[in-house]
């Protein structure tokens, strides 16, 4: 077999039914870019995901024999992500979640963007839709546009949780577990984009992307740190000269 252009890494939990779902766009994709002459091969992460879940990724009728399923108990998103990581064979990965949506040429896309870059870079897809608990979109900015003033990471996370890059920069910059029940900090997404930009990692967006982002009532875990009034970790990203040498 082929040695893939992409791993993505979809992390799964107790999305139950909605596991069932998220397969099947994901899949789509996989095929859209294979129509394209990509290979994507999905690594699906397993993280203490309860029976339910197990059972709809294990058995999804989409699956080719192509993905890697991989069983882990770490019990934290940030690090079940090292955990795909660590088991991705392209020279690209990219993060998913086990319960979202995204563009039938989400892959393509993001793979056509990144031989068209230089340097360390990470690619978020340009347009969010979100839906459930609430509807809304949003246009992600690129670090280098108008759009983006480095000072509003003090308040903010510019980016949502889905990253595509090389696999270098996700094992060179790996994701930290924040715990934020017993330390009190959250938010890991938005201190690893902190981190990332601080060490000269260039944030782009993949042009022509949407990433369907659903919004759940419960189970969330950036609604469970905002009601803990967690913050993000101490980070490199607010020392003087990091902020000063990226603006």
């Amino acid at each position: 077999m082929a040695k893939p252009h992409l791993s993505a890494i979809v992390t799964f939990h107790k999305e139950g039914l909605l596991a069932h779902t998220a397969l099947r766009s994901y899949a789509l994709s996989r095929d859209v870019a294979r129509q394209a002459g990509l290979h994507v091969q999905l690594v699906l992460v397993l993280d203490n995901a309860d029976v339910t879940t197990s059972s709809y990724v294990r058995n999804h009728f989409c699956l080719d024999g192509t993905e890697r399923v991989v069983v882990t108990n770490v019990a934290d998103l940030a690090l079940a992500r090292n955990v795909g990581v660590a088991n991705a064979t392209a020279d690209y990965v990219c993060t998913l979640d086990g319960d979202d949506l995204i563009s039938r040429e989400y892959f393509a896309r993001h793979l056509q963007e990144a031989v068209r870059r230089e340097g360390r870079f990470i690619l978020h897809p340009e347009l969010v839709l979100s839906f459930g608990m609430y509807n809304a979109f949003n246009w992600q900015p690129d670090q280098e546009g108008p759009y983006y003033d480095p000072r509003s990471m003090l308040s903010v996370n510019p980016w949502i949780s889905a990253a595509f890059s090389t696999r270098k920069v996700f094992e060179e910059i790996p994701y930290v577990a924040c715990y934020p029940s017993t330390t009190g900090f959250g938010y890991e997404d938005w201190y690893w984009n902190c981190e990332t930009i601080a060490r000269g990692v260039v944030h782009g967006i993949a042009p022509h992307s949407a990433y369907f982002y659903r919004r759940k009532v419960s189970g969330s875990l950036n609604q469970a740190s905002h009601a803990m009034k967690t913050v993000v970790p101490k980070t490199i990203f607010f020392e003087p000269r990091a902020v000063e040498g990226k603006a």
